[in-house]
């Protein structure tokens, strides 16, 4: 479905809700008499007479309003998750002289790193609170054959929610697009806009 039809739906449904919550503000609210009613002399009747009016009792309205709070709490809760991984991620080393060379995950929040510094490398144990130092290793072999691995090892990008969300659904991968220049991001969307 396309961004376009997925707006138009949300929006109808959004209309929707907004009038038939409008719609039971506006019923005034009946007046009670002031003087008390014998109840012996009240007359009911047996069948409901047809066309009378009678109170409505579809739960459609309580539906959409019920959908329209949903998708509300939804994205509240994706905006809250974007701001929070916007705010942990890390900015990305570009010190040339201090490299992680290796990392493993022991446990949760538990983990181990190899670090260097020019020809010299660490293994240090990091937590969530805390980092300490294990050992230091004096193999130079190991480092060269470390460093090497970490120069070759392809850097992953960072996935975002959409993408996570599409692999977990089994979708496939869509177009990425990399844009280098905001004029050019303003004329794709210039583009896109002239399309419909």
């Amino acid at each position: 479905m396309s961004r376009f039809r997925r707006f138009c739906c949300i929006a109808i449904l959004c209309t929707a809700s907004a009038t038939v919550t409008g719609a039971q503000a506006s019923v005034p609210p009946t007046s009670v008499p002031a003087a008390a009613v014998d109840e012996t002399t009240l007359v009911l009747p047996d069948a409901v007479v047809p066309g009378g009016t009678s109170a409505s009792t579809s739960i459609m309205p309580y539906f959409l309003r019920m959908v329209f709070v949903l998708g509300l709490v939804l994205a509240a809760i994706y905006g809250l998750y974007a701001l929070l991984r916007r705010s942990a991620r890390a900015a990305p080393s570009t010190d040339t002289y201090l490299r992680v060379l290796a990392s493993t995950n022991i446990a949760t929040g538990r983990s181990l790193h190899v670090v260097s510094v020019g020809d010299a490398a660490w293994l240090v144990g990091a937590t969530d609170s805390s980092i300490g130092l294990i050992s230091e290793i004096k193999d130079k072999e190991v480092i060269d054959a470390l460093a090497l691995r970490a120069a070759e090892a392809p850097q992953t990008p960072r996935k975002d929610f959409n993408i996570m969300l599409g692999e977990l659904l089994g979708r496939k991968p869509g177009r990425v697009h990399t844009i280098s220049d905001p004029s050019e991001f303003f004329s794709r969307q210039k583009d896109r806009l002239k399309k419909f």
